[in-house]
C-alpha cells in the first residue's frame, strides 16, 4: 500500500530532458511508478504555475520541460494529460507560446486550456464549511497532477504544493479574495486549505531544479536547488518544503492552517523521506522574503484586473530573453 504521507526528493541538476526525465521517474517510482497514479484512459489535467508570460530562466514559472515530461510520462501510461491553469496576468495561449510549450502541446495531440467556466463548490475542512468557486474544468478531470514551482512568496513565505492549486479559482476572482479578506490571514489561509481539498491533486511534482528566493512570487533571484519533489500529500510536501529551507513550520501561514483544520501530515516523524536525505540537500543560506499583508485595496484589485486584462489581449509581460 502506498504511503500517502511519503514525500520523495529526487536530485536534478538541470533542464536537460533526459535528467528531467529520468528524475521525474524516479519521482513517481518510490510511490509505485506513475501507472498506480493515474489509470488507462483518464483524463488527467496538468496544474503548472503559470503565473504570468515569463522566461523559463526567470523561475516565475514551471519549466516548460518539466510540464512537457511529465506530459509524455502521462501518455505513455495510457491516459490523455490537458495542460490548464489560470494566469494571474494574461492567457494560457499567449504563456505557452512564448516557451514553446504550443508547438510541444500540438506535436504530442494534446490541448492546452484555460481553467474558466467557475462553478460553486461546498466542501468541510475541520468542522468548518466553505462554500468556493473553481474552474469547472478542474473538476471534470478524472485526476490532477500537480506542477508548482518552488517560490518565495511576499504573502505567505513561499509557495509549493498547496498554494499552486489556487490557479484552479477562474480568473480574477484570485484577486478579489484578497480584498475579501480584509487583510484577515487566516481567512486567507484557511480558504487556501479549503481549496486545496476541493481540487485536491493525484500527485504533485514540484520543480525545485531552479528556484526563486528574496521576494516573490515574482521579481525575485533564481537559485539552484537542483530537486524535484514528489508527494500525494501537499500539506506533507509543504511541510518539506519548510525544513528543506530550514522554516520554522509556525512561521508557515499554510501549514498553521492546515493545523488548524485539521488537514494532511506535519509531524517529520511520520512523513517518510525517499530519495535524498534532507539534511544534505537544503540550499544554504536560502533568501526568505519579508511578509506583508495578505489583503488588496480597491484600487490594487482595479489596477491588476486592468493589467490582466491588457496583457491577455495586447500586451507583453516583459521582453523577450
Amino acid at each position: 500500500m502506498t504511503n500517502l504521507n511519503k514525500v520523495s526528493l529526487v536530485k536534478c541538476t538541470s533542464y536537460s530532458q533526459e535528467e528531467v526525465s529520468d528524475a521525474i521517474d524516479k519521482a513517481f517510482s518510490f510511490f509505485g511508478g506513475i501507472e498506480s497514479i493515474i489509470q488507462k484512459g483518464s483524463k488527467v489535467l496538468l496544474k503548472p504555475n503559470f503565473l504570468k508570460e515569463s522566461s523559463p530562466r526567470k523561475c516565475v514559472i514551471t519549466h516548460p520541460i518539466v510540464v512537457e515530461t511529465v506530459a509524455k510520462k502521462v501518455l505513455e501510461a495510457g491516459a490523455m494529460p490537458i495542460i490548464g491553469d489560470s494566469p494571474a496576468f494574461g492567457s494560457m495561449k499567449k504563456i505557452t507560446k512564448r516557451i514553446g510549450l504550443d508547438r510541444v502541446a500540438e506535436r504530442l495531440g494534446i490541448n492546452i486550456i484555460e481553467l474558466d467556466k467557475p462553478r460553486k463548490i461546498s466542501v468541510n475542512c475541520g468542522g468548518k464549511e466553505f462554500s468556493l468557486t473553481v474552474s469547472g474544468k478542474a473538476l471534470d478531470v478524472d485526476a490532477i497532477i500537480n506542477l508548482p514551482k518552488l517560490k518565495v512568496h511576499d504573502q505567505l513565505l513561499f509557495t509549493a504544493g498547496v498554494k499552486n492549486l489556487y490557479g484552479c479559482v477562474s480568473g480574477k476572482r484570485k484577486v478579489w479574495r484578497h480584498l475579501k479578506s480584509k487583510n484577515n490571514l487566516d481567512w486567507y489561509t484557511d480558504m487556501l486549505i479549503a481549496n486545496y481539498q476541493i481540487v485536491k491533486p493525484s500527485f504533485t511534482i514540484l520543480d525545485g531544479v531552479m528556484a526563486m528566493e528574496k521576494t516573490g512570487p515574482t521579481g525575485g533571484l533564481p537559485r539552484k536547488v537542483s530537486l524535484v519533489i514528489g508527494g500525494i500529500d501537499g500539506i506533507a510536501i509543504d511541510r518539506v518544503v519548510a525544513e528543506l529551507l530550514s522554516v520554522n513550520p509556525e512561521n508557515v501561514p499554510i501549514l498553521r492552517a492546515a493545523r488548524r483544520l485539521q488537514v494532511g501530515k506535519q509531524d517529520l516523524s511520520k512523513i517518510e523521506i525517499a530519495g535524498e536525505d534532507l539534511s544534505s540537500v537544503k540550499p544554504h543560506g536560502f533568501i526568505l522574503p519579508e511578509l506583508s499583508p495578505i489583503g488588496f485595496d480597491i484600487i490594487r484589485v482595479i489596477k491588476s484586473v486592468i493589467k490582466h486584462l491588457w496583457l491577455k489581449s495586447v500586451g507583453k509581460a516583459e521582453p523577450q530573453t
